[in-house]
C-alpha cells in the first residue's frame, strides 16, 4: 500500500482505503481496492489522486491475482490503472498493465479492447517524447 499522507483524500477514497485495510477476505479486499482506484480515476485531474491511484498498481495486481477466478472478473481496475499511469507519464507501466489484462483475458468495454488501449498509450508516449 502506498504509504503517504492521505489528509488530502476525499471521504470516498478514505472510506475505500479504510475498508481495504480492514478487510480479510480476498473478494472484499479486491472490491475495496477497486473502489479506491475508481475514486482516484474519477478525480485524476487533481495530481494527488492521479499519482496515488497509479501508485496502487503493484498492490492491485497482487490482490487481483489472489482472487478465486481472476479471469472471470471485469477489466475495470486494469482500465483505470492504465489511464492513471498514462496520465502520470508512466507509459511503459500502463502498457504492462494492459498486457497483464490481456493475459487474464479481460475486456475493457471498448471496441478495440486492451490492444487498442496499448496503441493509444504508445501514441501518447511518442508524443510526449517529442
Amino acid at each position: 500500500m502506498v504509504a503517504t499522507d492521505e489528509s488530502w483524500a476525499n471521504a470516498k477514497l478514505s472510506q475505500a482505503l479504510s475498508d481495504y485495510r480492514s478487510s480479510t477476505g480476498k473478494a472484499v479486499k479486491h472490491q475495496a481496492l477497486l473502489g479506491a482506484i475508481a475514486e482516484c480515476y474519477k478525480q485524476r485531474k487533481q495530481s494527488e489522486y492521479c499519482a496515488y491511484g497509479a501508485g496502487l498498481t503493484a498492490e492491485y495486481l497482487t490482490v487481483f491475482s489472489e482472487l478465486e477466478s481472476p479471469s472471470s472478473e471485469k477489466g475495470v481496475g486494469f482500465m483505470h490503472l492504465s489511464t492513471l499511469l498514462n496520465d502520470s507519464g508512466r507509459f511503459d507501466s500502463a502498457i504492462g498493465v494492459c498486457h497483464k489484462a490481456i493475459e487474464y483475458g479481460l475486456l475493457d468495454g471498448t471496441v478495440t479492447g486492451f490492444e487498442g488501449r496499448i496503441t493509444r498509450i504508445e501514441k501518447a508516449k511518442a508524443k510526449a517524447a517529442k
